[in-house]
């Protein structure tokens, strides 16, 4: 897992996946497949995607840990667009700030960056922001890559099966067809049940 440290000294200079808002979330929403509601980004950074929805008539909160990610996330955002953006842990018992569930909750690589019991306390998180009928978009860097694994490495990554482990109980899980399998990416559209 990157530290804290890392994140804002990136998010200073230059964070890799920064830039526009994500292409599966930007089909998803303009195909209507998420249609507007209450929304939260997990680990929004520098805002693009909070942005995006808040444009398409979600009302939004971003919450991230990088206090500089946030900092460039409210710089970002058109004066009228009205978005709550949040510090906080996402891996903690509560975030201060926030009360009630989402309609969509969305994480691009987050979870898939923590490892053991703080991958299932953000697990956690998303089950209680969550309600039936909840809709969470998860993007990750996926453990299936057949070299990688012949090589008797470990893919940094959601391990594969790693989405039934932490939501099939609760989650109808779709993997959706982009990222392509075996890339070593993966997103997965969940629906709360």
């Amino acid at each position: 897992m990157v530290g804290r440290w890392a994140y804002n000294f990136m998010y200073r200079t230059w964070a890799p996946w920064e830039g526009e808002a994500r292409s599966e979330l930007v089909d998803l929403v303009t195909s209507g497949r998420i249609v507007p509601g209450r929304a939260i980004d997990l680990g929004c950074g520098s805002g693009a995607n909070s942005i995006f929805l808040a444009e398409h008539g979600f009302d939004v909160t971003g919450v991230d840990y990088s206090p500089v990610g946030l900092a460039k996330a409210r710089r970002a955002t058109p004066p009228s667009l009205s978005i709550e953006w949040l510090p906080g842990d996402l891996t903690a018992t509560s975030i201060p700030g926030i009360s009630g569930t989402f309609d969509l909750l969305v994480d691009y690589s987050v979870l898939d960056d923590l490892r053991g019991p703080a991958q299932d306390a953000m697990a956690a998180t998303v089950h209680r922001l969550s309600h039936p009928g909840s809709l969470f978009l998860m993007w990750c860097f996926y453990d299936e890559i057949p070299w990688w694994k012949r090589r008797g490495g470990r893919f940094p990554g959601l391990a594969e099966g790693g989405e039934q482990r932490l939501f099939g109980a609760s989650f109808e899980i779709e993997r959706l067809a982009e990222p392509a399998r075996g890339s070593g990416f993966a997103c997965f559209l969940m629906r709360r049940s």
